[in-house]
């Protein structure tokens, strides 16, 4: 892995501000990073397009238990290189997302916080009853969702979010928000950019969903300080209920991996920003991350 990076102070531009009453309209003020599509003719993706073939497939609205708006999370981070080996271990225990014979999609975010950069302090102090909030596009099927998400009090995460359409209402998303944020925050701003590319594995019987994210980069708001992470990949287990049951979890215990707290908000705060934010509470993972950089991969899992 390397780690593609100019770290910088930056001071977020006020055109890069918005008020709830203006959500709809970020696209139109920032220079966005182009949303990169899996490159299929890439050895790795190749490689991993192969893997997916044996997974049954699933659709859009084909889960229910699965399907988990409100869950708790268990992530682990681990060496791309690591990611077929999985693939091959899991097959037969996970559904993939199938979308017209596409297994292997894009995702692209912009965050929002207060110009004091609050829901990330929040998070880096440990409160609960934390908010994160974004724009989250479906780069392959070109739909976009206004989302809200809580970590609460029982460490749940509660997912809350509305489609946004070319002509979606000002006021509608301004509700959206007040009512999921409890007028805690009167104005937000776009603070980063990001994407990467994900596998959407499910278990209905087990009521869980295991997403695998790779390619994961890191811009500002102008779009001027790009930080690309391609050597590692995020496995996100959510569950309806932690349990060491799930099929997933049972494979990583068995080799001594274990869960890592990893924020992508957060995480891409603490590279974007190092020198206006504490990151005391993320070091453990930044200090991972030049781990991976440097380090040969894990172990490949014994076939028993």
């Amino acid at each position: 892995m390397t780690i593609q990076a100019r770290f910088k102070d930056e001071i977020f531009e006020k055109d890069a501000s918005i008020s709830p009453v203006a959500i709809t309209a970020i696209n139109t003020k920032n220079k966005q990073a182009q949303p990169e599509k899996p490159n299929a003719r890439t050895p790795l993706t190749s490689l991993i397009n192969e893997l997916l073939i044996p997974f049954e497939g699933y659709g859009l609205n084909d889960l229910n238990n699965a399907n988990l708006m409100n869950r708790v999370d268990s992530k682990f981070m681990l060496p791309l290189s690591f990611l077929p080996e999985l693939l091959t271990h899991i097959q037969g225990q996970y559904r993939v997302l199938d979308i017209q014979g596409k297994r292997l999609f894009s995702y692209y975010n912009q965050y929002f916080d207060t110009p004091e950069l609050d829901l990330y302090k929040a998070h880096h102090n440990g409160k609960l009853n934390r908010y994160k909030v974004r724009q989250r596009r479906y780069v392959d099927t070109a739909t976009e969702y206004l989302e809200v998400k809580l970590k609460n009090n029982q460490s749940r995460t509660v997912k809350t979010r509305i489609k946004l359409e070319k002509n979606n209402q000002h006021a509608n998303n301004t509700a959206f928000i007040k009512e999921q944020m409890q007028n805690h925050f009167a104005h937000l701003n776009v603070t980063q950019q990001s994407g990467y590319n994900r596998i959407a594995l499910a278990n209905e019987e087990k009521a869980e969903r295991l997403t695998l994210d790779f390619n994961l980069w890191y811009n500002t708001p102008k779009g001027d300080n790009k930080i690309t992470l391609p050597g590692f990949f995020i496995a996100e287990l959510k569950q309806s209920k932690k349990t060491k049951h799930s099929p997933f979890y049972k494979l990583m215990s068995k080799h001594h991996i274990f869960p890592a707290s990893f924020s992508k908000y957060c995480i891409g705060c603490a590279l974007l920003y190092p020198e206006r934010l504490k990151v005391n509470r993320f070091k453990p993972v930044l200090a991972r991350l030049k781990h991976l950089n440097r380090t040969n991969p894990l172990l490949p899992l014994e076939n028993n």
